[in-house]
């Protein structure tokens, strides 16, 4: 069976904001999806990620689809240049690898170190997933609009510009993304 991931971010609201419109989606295509619950906000770190994702590393394969949201974008970077695996489709939701400090808040802060990305790590998503896509918008309140740009050069993934959806999360009531199912639909 196919397998698709839905990777959440640091707050963890992929799983009820997009994510169940997108697995529905998914399951409805035969996909069978996996939406790993990691520990959020100063619990998150790469080593607690990677253990729980390590439970699943038998799923990747070449038709492999990856959907990351925030801070799981760095974390697929890294996870999958770890175990040398590969996807077929991956798609990023607010993508970054750069570091940068967000005003006041040390933990995401911390985070952002430990999931800090190496050139090695984009040189490895760049051989082993062909198909890379990067939704981005102009009004993100956590990432900032160059650095989410600079993602897109450095993965040279095809950018997804959706005007005035912010962080794609919870504080910005986002129930569904039609794009992924575009991108989707259009790939596999």
């Amino acid at each position: 069976m196919k397998t698709a991931f839905i990777l959440h971010g640091f707050n963890g609201d992929t799983t009820y904001t997009f994510g169940p419109a997108l697995k529905d989606f998914l399951e409805a295509k035969g996909y069978s999806v996996i939406m790993p619950n990691f520990p959020i906000r100063s619990e998150a770190s790469f080593e607690k990620w990677s253990k729980i994702l390590d439970k699943y590393k038998d799923k990747f394969n070449s038709e492999t689809i990856v959907i990351a949201h925030s801070i799981g974008n760095p974390f697929f970077l890294k996870y999958i240049y770890a175990n040398n695996l590969k996807a077929h489709v991956y798609i990023s939701v607010a993508g970054f690898c750069d570091l940068f400090k967000v005003e006041g808040r040390d933990d995401l802060n911390s985070a952002f170190i430990d999931f800090a990305v190496k050139n090695n790590e984009i040189n490895y998503l760049k051989k082993s997933v062909p198909y890379r896509f990067s939704l981005y918008s102009d009004n993100d309140h956590v990432i900032p609009f160059n650095i989410l740009e600079n993602f897109i050069s450095k993965i040279n993934s095809t950018p997804v510009f959706i005007k005035g959806v912010g962080h794609m999360g919870n504080r910005d009531n986002i129930s569904r993304l039609p794009q992924i199912e575009e991108i989707i639909n259009k790939i596999c």
